[in-house]
């Protein structure tokens, strides 16, 4: 009865946690600005920051994982959101590029805690329910929380960044601590007792997570978009920002442009199950190639200098488009990386589609910086949409047949993890 309790307390503060601390608050709306035109620092760089930002979650895959499995989801969840919050802080004082780098490590070893601890937890806490209570509808109501929430303080961001620069990123720190005290009063959900492991055993875990991905075609397949997609979904958040700052767009209007496209995403995020129940196997197509099409109406639009407010827009109405289901794809993808997992393998399948994924943000900001070295944010925007299209529509003509299907229609090597 107790655990049930702690259970039902779990779901019902959980979309308000995830709210405060999935995606910092007056933060992401004007950080782009605030690197490069407060402190100097040249949006090529702001890309390579970015791409080792990834590399740092990579490689800090094997002490998250490490600490979770010692302390529990709840006080490492507790830990991660401490870390995010203390970047956030350090984003203030930051005056070069080693500093950024920096800054970035601290936030990758919390986010990278807080990636996996947030999913256990969760997971842990709905695994009994179906329904309004599943797993799926609760993540999806802390994401639509967060949209809002994001949305809201976007509007005043913008203003409050020309009125004092400082002021958002101190408001960002406040709201992310109240994050901490959130994570502070989950209740651990008590699992099948484990003995503490090593470096070496987690080692060996990650390697049993990733022998799992390539045994099983169905992870493969998984993995692979999810290295690419995911990828040019991070990357092209700085795009954005840039794109705008091009146009010369002026500060105070950027948080009202981002709060749209997020009470857009808001909006979108609760029809998540309904589009996998309508596209079933077809679900990640119909989210991704649209989002590579709007890419490519960004680009050709910019490049053809026409009348200015018909550019404004046709940009803003294929980033609404982007947004539209760039919403859904991160709820549908946590359910498709923990379906057929139990409280033995999840850690290790959730840390080995991190760590693809990683892989695949590095490859692809690395590659954002060096278009923007040599070409105008609009022209990379372009290539970004045709390139991107043409490969993700060969990824998923190999996922066809390995994506979606019944049950019974996995071999064991697909779902039955290590048996």
């Amino acid at each position: 009865m107790k655990q049930e309790m702690a259970m039902k307390y779990n779901r019902r503060i959980f979309p308000l946690y995830k709210g405060l601390g999935w995606d910092p608050l007056f933060y992401s709306a004007i950080i782009f600005l605030f690197l490069t035109e407060v402190k100097g620092i040249a949006p090529a760089k702001v890309m390579y920051a970015e791409s080792i930002y990834s590399l740092f979650l990579l490689l800090l895959q094997i002490p998250a994982s490490i600490l979770i499995e010692r302390v529990g989801s709840r006080k490492a969840l507790i830990l991660g959101t401490t870390f995010a919050t203390i970047q956030i802080v350090m984003m203030i004082f930051i005056d070069n590029f080693a500093f950024l780098i920096i800054a970035y490590f601290m936030c990758a070893f919390g986010n990278s805690i807080k990636d996996i601890a947030r999913n256990t937890l969760l997971y842990e806490s709905t695994k009994p329910c179906k329904g309004k209570n599943s797993f799926g509808n609760i993540n999806a109501k802390g994401s639509s929380l967060s949209y809002a929430l994001s949305a809201t303080s976007s509007i005043i961001t913008g203003f409050l960044f020309a009125i004092n620069p400082y002021i958002p990123l101190i408001l960002s720190s406040i709201t992310s601590f109240l994050a901490v005290i959130l994570a502070y009063r989950f209740e651990e959900i008590k699992t099948e007792e484990k003995k503490n492991i090593t470096i070496s055993e987690t080692i060996r875990d990650m390697k049993q997570g990733l022998h799992f991905a390539i045994k099983s075609n169905r992870l493969k397949a998984l993995f692979l978009f999810t290295s690419i997609f995911a990828g040019t979904l991070m990357m092209i958040s700085t795009y954005e920002k840039s794109l705008l700052t091009d146009l010369q767009i002026a500060p105070q209007y950027f948080g009202i442009i981002f709060a749209v496209l997020t009470l857009v995403q808001c909006f979108s995020v609760n029809y998540q199950n309904k589009i996998h129940n309508t596209f079933k196997n077809r679900t990640l197509a119909f989210i991704s190639i649209p989002i590579f099409l709007s890419f490519i109406i960004v680009g050709s639009i910019v490049n053809m200098n026409l009348n200015f407010s018909f550019t404004i827009i046709m940009v803003m109405l294929a980033y609404v488009i982007h947004h539209f289901f760039r919403g859904p794809y991160w709820i549908l993808n946590d359910r498709y990386i923990t379906n057929f997992t139990n409280s033995e393998n999840r850690a290790k399948i959730l840390s080995a589609n991190n760590f693809i994924k990683h892989i695949g943000e590095i490859v692809i900001k690395f590659l954002g910086g060096i278009l923007l070295e040599y070409y105008t944010t609009g022209t990379a925007y372009l290539i970004i949409g045709v390139i991107g299209l043409i490969v993700i529509l060969l990824v998923l003509r190999y996922m066809h047949k390995r994506i979606g299907l019944r049950p019974e229609k996995y071999s064991t090597k697909d779902i039955g993890y290590g048996k």
